[in-house]
C-alpha cells in the first residue's frame, strides 16, 4: 500500500495572554473555547486591552511544499481577500534555523516541520460580531488553523461558569 501524502495541519489557541517563561516555556492564559461572548447589551466596536493567538502549524518534513508560508488573520468584518494581519514566514530561513536532531526517531514517528508563533494584540478593536479566523497558505495549499466566534449573548443565555459535574474529566494519577 502506498502512503497518501498528508496535508499540513495545525491549530490556534485564542486567549487573553501568552507569556514567556524561564527555560523557553510559554504560558497561555484565559483560553476561549468556541465563542467569546459579551453581555447582550454590549455594543460594538469593542476594544480588548489584550488578546492572544497561540499558533501551531505542522507539515511533514519531506513534504512537497516549497513555497513560503503566509499566516493570515481575519477579524470580524474583514473581506475574504483582505485579512487584518498577514505574517510571512520564509521557508528557507525557517528550515535553516531549525536545530539539528540529536537523536533517532522511533519507527512509528515522522519528521515534522513546525512553526510555533505566539501573537499578542494590545489593544485589539473588534468592529462587529463575527469570526476571527486564522489561515496558513503555502503556494496553493490553504490550511485552516482555527476560528473563534465573537458575539453577544442571547437573551436567554447565561454567562455563568460551566458546570463540571459528574461528567467532568477525572484527575489522572501520575504513571510510575
Amino acid at each position: 500500500m502506498t502512503a497518501t501524502p498528508r496535508e499540513p495541519w495545525g491549530f490556534s489557541l485564542f486567549c487573553d495572554d501568552v507569556r514567556f517563561e524561564l527555560g523557553g516555556k510559554m504560558s497561555v492564559a484565559g483560553i476561549y473555547q468556541a465563542d467569546m461572548v459579551f453581555p447582550a447589551e454590549q455594543s460594538f466596536p469593542i476594544i480588548l486591552p489584550k488578546f492572544g493567538i497561540f499558533l501551531k502549524y505542522y507539515e511533514l518534513q519531506d513534504s512537497s511544499l516549497t513555497a513560503d508560508i503566509l499566516v493570515r488573520i481575519f477579524l470580524p468584518g474583514d473581506q475574504n481577500d483582505a485579512p487584518s494581519v498577514v505574517l510571512p514566514f520564509n521557508r528557507s530561513l525557517l528550515t535553516a534555523a531549525a536545530p539539528p536532531r540529536r537523536y533517532d526517531l522511533e519507527p512509528d514517528q515522522e519528521r515534522v516541520f513546525n512553526i510555533t508563533y505566539p501573537i499578542v494584540f494590545s489593544p485589539l478593536m473588534i468592529k462587529q460580531e463575527g469570526f476571527i479566523k486564522v489561515r496558513a497558505l503555502s503556494g496553493e495549499t490553504t490550511t485552516k488553523l482555527g476560528s473563534l466566534m465573537i458575539r453577544r449573548a442571547q437573551a436567554d443565555e447565561s454567562l455563568q461558569l460551566p458546570n463540571f459535574g459528574p461528567g467532568a474529566p477525572p484527575n489522572v494519577p501520575p504513571t510510575s
